[in-house]
């Protein structure tokens, strides 16, 4: 990556962990709308730094998970960055500058990623944490409601709008 992909890719993972941090009550446990997840729709604009930002943005954002344990907070820092990647990546090769369609199928894509891996090991997380026992089903379930909204709303709202504005300046030079 040259110079300015890595300060692309800096910033995304600033945004995420930020976002993370300063909003705990929505970012962990089993009901979530992490915001910070709309920013997994960047990598359809931005491409590669997106992916490699929302990836290291949600290493650093997790580390700050209330598990009580360093371990369980090791475990969603991994797998948390892990799904980040899965997603991004997926997005990226599916939407990357395709337009309006693509970028719901990314969505889409990225939605069933993050709440399928998120979900399954929340579950755990909830048991080893606070001794809560979900049904691996319920614990999934938790996690789409936000992944909807942060991802195919936000997300793709925020995708459309940094393309139009960056086709926009294109032409304006």
């Amino acid at each position: 990556m040259n110079a300015r992909e890595v300060a692309v890719a800096a910033l995304v993972a600033a945004m995420y962990a930020v976002l993370v941090a300063a909003l705990p009550m929505v970012s962990f446990l089993m009901w979530q709308v992490r915001l910070a997840d709309a920013l997994l729709m960047l990598s359809t604009v931005l491409g590669w730094p997106a992916v490699v930002g929302v990836t290291l943005g949600c290493l650093l954002g997790n580390l700050t998970a209330p598990w009580g344990s360093a371990l369980l907070v090791a475990v969603d820092a991994v797998l948390g960055s892990t799904a980040n990647f899965l997603a991004g990546y997926l997005a990226y090769r599916i939407a990357y500058r395709k337009g309006l369609k693509r970028k719901v199928l990314a969505a889409c894509c990225a939605i069933v990623v993050v709440s399928i891996i998120v979900g399954s090991y929340l579950k755990f997380l909830l048991e080893w944490a606070f001794g809560v026992d979900l049904p691996l089903w319920l614990s999934i379930s938790g996690v789409v409601p936000g992944s909807l909204a942060a991802i195919g709303g936000l997300g793709t709202l925020l995708s459309v709008a940094l393309e139009r504005y960056l086709k926009s300046e294109g032409s304006a030079r």
